[in-house]
């Protein structure tokens, strides 16, 4: 009789560690698979799907404004191209113009890992259901290289080619304009590709920086980037595009350096936000919105940490151009 209950005993017993056991080891893999979707960046997520986007910039009374300025850093000079003309040419001969701008063009290319289209090349682009119209003098086409030569030159070197490596090439179109008045820059990208076009007809500068941050962005959402927090640096109640006209809001209207966005275009969307306070981040002046603790400096300042943490082409401990007024 006590040797049934004990061997019951025992069997209860070993029922009782096995289901322990089993509960540890159903909690083991559950711990684990949580602990592989762990990443040091903030608001991180995994990407489910590759998507495209469009986004149109336009003139609208949204360029950069100084406002009250505090003078920052100039842009460095154009570079000097007189070595380009001797590239693969012979000593007396003196090449086209069109031929120094190929060369010139080639030269961008390797140095910054991205691909650059003009002239016949873009005939027929068409984005968005907008169509372009290809610049034809070879003026237009060299000032348009040496801008972005020069500007190319504020960013990390190899920048470009990590997130080219990562997976989104860049192919930038230059262009004379769009069929539709006052779009400035076009930025179409997905999880494998981007393509910038950008109108000769604008600023080259600030359309440049605004879709470069576009494709940064494209990147940064890749890897898992959600900018979950974005929404709570906005001022309560306030929703993106349904109070684009709310004046009140934007530096460039009153000047106050405690607005929360740099313009209206940036009420559009999150994206277009971003996008545009990264223009006043890059410009060559110091607006008063991007000074310490200001709404505008915390929304600089989460873009920046975001993209410290992603690319290793970018440092923490290295001041980048777009940091620069951020102290």
């Amino acid at each position: 009789m006590q040797s049934d209950v004990s061997r019951r005993r025992w069997s209860f017993c070993a029922k009782v560690l096995f289901f322990f056991s089993i509960t540890l080891f159903v909690w083991g893999i559950v711990l684990q698979k949580n602990s592989s979707l762990m990443d040091p960046v903030k608001d991180v997520e995994p990407i489910s799907q590759d998507s495209s986007t469009i986004t149109i910039s336009t003139s609208d009374g949204s360029e950069v404004v100084p406002g009250n300025i505090i003078i920052g850093e100039g842009k460095p000079g154009i570079p000097d191209e007189t070595h380009i003309s001797q590239k693969n040419v012979g000593d007396n001969y003196v090449p086209t113009l069109e031929e120094t701008n190929s060369i010139f063009r080639d030269t961008i290319q390797e140095t910054y890992h991205i691909s650059v289209r003009y002239g016949d090349e873009t005939k027929g682009y068409k984005v968005a259901g907008v169509e372009t119209t290809p610049i034809t003098d070879a003026d237009v086409v060299q000032k348009q290289l040496q801008y972005l030569n020069e500007t190319l030159q504020l960013y990390p070197q190899g920048m470009f080619e990590e997130i080219k490596n990562g997976g989104i090439p860049l192919t930038i179109i230059l262009i004379d304009h769009y069929s539709e008045e006052l779009i400035t820059g076009v930025t179409d990208s997905s999880y494998s590709y981007a393509v910038i076009s950008i109108a000769a007809a604008y600023s080259f500068r600030e359309s440049f920086y605004h879709e470069s941050y576009h494709y940064i962005e494209r990147y940064l959402l890749k890897k898992g980037v959600t900018f979950s927090s974005w929404k709570s640096l906005n001022p309560a109640g306030f929703q993106y595009n349904r109070d684009i006209n709310d004046n009140t809001l934007s530096y460039d209207r009153t000047f106050s350096e405690k607005a929360s966005f740099v313009n209206n275009y940036a009420q559009s969307a999150p994206e277009e936000d971003r996008a545009s306070t990264f223009e006043y981040m890059m410009a060559e002046n110091k607006a008063s919105c991007l000074n310490y603790g200001n709404p505008v400096w915390m929304k600089a300042n989460y873009m920046a940490m975001n993209i410290d943490t992603v690319l290793d082409t970018v440092r923490p401990d290295v001041e980048e151009y777009w940091e620069r007024f951020l102290d």
